[in-house]
């Protein structure tokens, strides 16, 4: 995945989990993640929010087949926590209800959404949300298809 220094990449959390889990058969998909996190950090073009955060600590610390300690967790935390973080203001929460209401989404994805639509990114890479759906001028990309 090429970028200008310009464009900016929401990772989605399931980028993350990939990136830490051992589990047989995600070989693949976890190189690919690996890649795309130190691709982001080195170009200082990823962008998280806090929600992200909080759930990469649940689901690697809890909801994967080998799930890693708190205190791994915390050290990955901390080494993805270079990237450019959202954190939800009222004004943040409010657009991402509009967004819920209007394309039925889940909140907790139309908060990802606008997250990612707030600071600019040209692309949200996450296997959650529909492949090619577009916000402005934010679009989803699944870098795992």
């Amino acid at each position: 995945m090429t970028n200008s220094t310009k464009d900016k990449f929401f990772l989605d959390t399931n980028i993350f989990v990939y990136s830490i889990d051992r589990s047989p058969g995600l070989s693949q998909r976890r190189e690919t993640a690996r890649r795309l996190v130190r691709e982001h950090i080195e170009n200082k073009s990823g962008v998280i929010s806090i929600q992200v955060l909080q759930e990469f600590y649940q689901a690697s610390t809890l909801k994967i087949k080998t799930p890693i300690s708190s205190r791994d967790a915390l050290e990955f935390i901390n080494y993805i926590s270079v990237m450019d973080i959202v954190v939800a203001d009222l004004d943040l929460v409010l657009a991402a209800i509009h967004l819920h209401r209007k394309h039925h989404l889940s909140f907790w994805d139309a908060l990802i959404l606008q997250s990612a639509n707030s600071m600019g990114c040209s692309q949200l890479l996450s296997e959650d949300f529909q492949h090619g759906f577009r916000l402005d001028s934010l679009v989803v990309k699944n870098p795992f298809l």
